[in-house]
């Protein structure tokens, strides 16, 4: 049976990995604002600063408020993250990536705070003068499809459980 700790780890410098990247690659080669076709009509390359947390939230703040904010946030959810997984058991892998991909994520989000003072999103969904869905990075992907396969986890596990506790004809 393969280790929480094989699949944690890696996962969280591997989403921190590829987020940094692509951030790096926007900042050097991408005008603030631009956008260029990366899959022609379904998505593109963009450099647009992020103002404020996931949708939104902190978006209204005076920066140095914002940054305490979400410091503060992101590291409350660092710590859930890493409670969780102290909690899981040996095999549970597929949880111990979804935790290290939302680790990996906030932690991402968290250092472009300190490198840029803002976040920066790189991805832009649709034809690149659409804006009709917003702009995100790969630190936003991680955290989400994380979040989701946690939540499948879950009820799999509980349908699992009801299922073995029903009594058979």
């Amino acid at each position: 049976m393969i280790s929480k700790h094989v699949v944690f780890l890696p996962t969280v410098l591997l989403v921190v990995l590829l987020d940094q990247l692509g951030k790096q690659h926007v900042v050097e080669t991408l005008g603030l604002g631009e956008r260029v076709a990366l899959l022609p009509g379904v998505i593109a390359w963009t450099h647009v600063p992020s103002v404020g947390g996931a949708f939104g939230v902190f978006r209204d703040w005076l920066p140095a408020a914002q940054l305490a904010g979400l410091a503060v946030l992101s590291l409350a959810t660092a710590a859930i993250a890493l409670g969780f997984y102290v909690q899981l058991a040996r095999g549970e892998q597929a949880c111990a990536a979804a935790l290290g991909a939302m680790l990996g994520g906030v932690a991402s989000n968290g250092l472009d705070r300190l490198r840029f003072g803002m976040g920066v999103d790189f991805l832009h969904p649709g034809p690149v003068g659409s804006d009709v869905l917003p702009d995100f990075n790969f630190a936003d992907i991680a955290i989400v499809l994380g979040l989701v396969t946690l939540i499948a986890e879950l009820l799999a596990t509980e349908l699992a459980t009801r299922a073995a506790e029903r009594p058979r004809p």
